[in-house]
């Protein structure tokens, strides 16, 4: 199958410009299904068959917002897999400047259940470095790296994909809607990846 990126010409237009930045505003906000492409072409004074003409489908169009979104947020926020409790702060700080990619990855995975090959590639270099600071004993190994990468992402973006019932409780407690959550978020990655002492380990196999 051809992947959306080895078809595109290059991105070297206005028109596009504004088209791309009508699209990350437009799919953040609604999703694939709920997303426009006539309203796309409006906010970027522009007309629909020069998006059909620059991007392809609706749906390719989708993927290469959410590709170019997420490798801009890893090359943003690089992975020191070393200390993951860092990288996870910084990345929940990413995520709180620019919401529109904690939206956009949120909405890929409930309409667009396939990988994107520009994201696998960067997922594939940090699981390598969590793997590698597994084998140096800097990090569980008990959690292959793969599974911890997810973990540590669901960490990061757990507050957003909790129950709104639950998020109703806030009003009720002190917790603190930033840095609370940013601290618990850290707090919690650490203790995730705190390698295991030898009896544990071995109560664990």
């Amino acid at each position: 199958m051809v992947m959306y990126d080895e078809r595109m010409p290059p991105d070297a237009t206005e028109t596009k410009r504004r088209l791309l930045k009508a699209a990350v505003d437009e799919f953040a906000k609604y999703g694939l299904a709920g997303a426009r492409v006539d309203r796309i072409a409006e906010t970027a004074a522009a007309n629909k068959r020069s998006i059909y003409m620059h991007f392809g489908t609706k749906e390719e169009l989708f993927d290469k917002v959410v590709a170019d979104s997420m490798v801009e947020l890893a090359e943003a926020v690089s992975i020191d897999a070393g200390h993951l409790p860092s990288y996870a702060g910084a990345l929940f700080d990413r995520l709180e400047q620019r919401p529109h990619v904690r939206r956009l990855y949120l909405w890929a995975g409930l309409e667009r259940q396939r990988p994107i090959e520009a994201e696998v590639k960067e997922y594939r270099r940090n699981v390598a470095a969590i793997k590698a600071a597994q084998e140096a004993g800097h990090v569980r190994a008990d959690i292959p790296a793969i599974e911890l990468m997810a973990m540590v992402i669901a960490m990061v973006i757990s507050w957003d994909t909790a129950s709104w019932s639950l998020k109703a409780l806030q009003a009720e407690t002190d917790h603190e809607s930033f840095t609370g959550r940013r601290a618990a978020v850290i707090a919690a990655v650490a203790g995730l990846i705190q390698p295991l002492s030898p009896s544990a380990a071995s109560t664990s196999t």
